[in-house]
């Protein structure tokens, strides 16, 4: 993996990278909170490289060595347009995929919602959106892990997802916590990356 700083309007994005240039990328966001950074997709990283991705997991601007040179919290507007002025310094038209977890997974579905031709899929670990009833607005096709014990969003709440959106795939596993996808890539690796190879789901 190498380590790059990635120059935007937002702060100074630190991100680690793994597979070759010009593969199609997979993009990173972590939780909201100080503990996630771009390690909360690290078991991600080397099997998605090693099937064909450029994966970047990025430190969101204020979080681990990112800098922050905005004054608007990070939500809402001002992640979804972090985001995409990451992609833009990476000169990436449409991301593969965006990778989300909790708040990261929020921020993943607002960019779907916002610029869909940006996102070609979303693989998501307990994602915290509250907008249950745009979900009908979102055509990419979701992969979607949670975990029975986590203790911060129920898994129950998986149900509205797949009741919401045209394509999701839903995994569980009974244990995972609030990283449900990271903490059983073992098993969940494997199955994003036949999610991300099918051209239709």
């Amino acid at each position: 993996m190498d380590d790059i700083f990635i120059t935007t309007s937002y702060g100074k994005v630190f991100a680690k990278i793994a597979g070759n240039a010009n593969q199609p990328v997979v993009l990173g966001i972590h939780g909201w909170s100080q503990r996630n950074g771009w390690h909360t997709w690290e078991p991600m990283m080397a099997p998605l490289a090693d099937a064909g991705y450029r994966v970047v997991c990025v430190d969101m601007p204020g979080w681990g060595q990112s800098t922050k040179t905005v004054r608007e919290m990070m939500v809402g507007e001002t992640a979804v347009l972090a985001t995409l002025s990451i992609l833009d310094k990476l000169n990436v038209g449409k991301a593969a995929a965006i990778m989300g977890k909790s708040w990261g997974g929020g921020v993943a579905l607002e960019l779907a919602l916002t610029y869909p031709g940006r996102v070609g899929k979303l693989i998501l670990t307990a994602p915290a959106f509250q907008q249950f009833s745009l979900l009908s607005h979102i055509e990419q096709p979701v992969l979607l892990a949670w975990a029975a014990d986590d203790p911060i969003i129920p898994i129950q709440t998986a149900d509205k997802y797949v009741r919401g959106l045209h394509h999701c795939q839903r995994v569980e596993y009974e244990t995972g916590g609030h990283s449900a996808a990271p903490k059983n890539a073992k098993d969940f690796a494997p199955k994003a990356i036949k999610f991300l190879k099918i051209d239709d789901c």
